[in-house]
């Protein structure tokens, strides 16, 4: 995995003008939208490169979206390590009805699933991202989630994953395509832990949908 790009500390200006930027507004646009002038929006581009360094207005954007991707990441991979902390500790049986009652009142996207890849309980924000109910997604094997064109390649990341759980974070591929039920594609960011169950080892998956601001500005 790449190394997390920090976050320079910006004013919420500096912010409003990145966040602008991505979504496609000129200088003078920038400008009437916030009431300032011009060469203020000018002047707020040069205490932007004195804290990223010396790019062009694109280059801007697209680090600071990177460096808040890396925090998400990040903000993923502690929640689900504190998820699975929390499951252990509660359930040291391995008893599946409690795991899920966790799971289901958790605020993140969560999908459980089988070391055969099988669906074993899906949240409802998990659901909606996806654009079934919970229950077309248990029992269905996860592959159905993503794009035919990319299956390879998500099994050959799986099973690398599966072989060495702790030395392979899901961040090393955190924009991964997504096959939506209306057939639309989109990207996901996941991180992935998994958890001992009796005999049995579960993947537990954190899900979050790339906007379309982000995938504009992320190569």
């Amino acid at each position: 995995m790449q190394p997390e790009r920090p976050v320079p500390n910006l004013s919420p200006r500096e912010h409003q003008l990145l966040d602008l930027a991505a979504e496609g507004l000129t200088d003078l646009a920038i400008a009437e939208r916030l009431g300032i002038s011009e060469a203020t929006v000018g002047t707020y581009w040069g205490r932007v490169r004195i804290k990223f360094g010396p790019y062009n207005r694109t280059e801007l954007v697209a680090l600071m979206m990177r460096a808040q991707r890396d925090l998400e990441v990040k903000h993923l991979q502690d929640a689900n390590a504190s998820l699975v902390h929390e499951i252990q500790i509660d359930i040291p049986d391995g008893n599946v009805l409690t795991y899920r009652e966790i799971i289901e009142e958790a605020p993140e996207a969560i999908l459980v699933v089988s070391e055969a890849g099988l669906i074993e309980f899906a949240n409802q924000a998990v659901a909606e991202i996806f654009g079934y109910s919970t229950q077309e997604l248990i029992g269905r094997d996860h592959r159905f989630l993503v794009p035919e064109s990319y299956r390879e390649v998500h099994d050959t990341h799986v099973q690398s994953y599966l072989g060495d759980p702790k030395r392979h974070l899901m961040g090393d591929h955190v924009d991964t395509p997504a096959l939506k039920k209306d057939g639309t594609e989109s990207l996901i960011r996941a991180s992935l832990s998994v958890l001992h169950s009796n005999s049995e080892r579960l993947v537990i998956c954190f899900v979050r949908e790339v906007t379309d601001i982000e995938r504009s500005t992320i190569g």
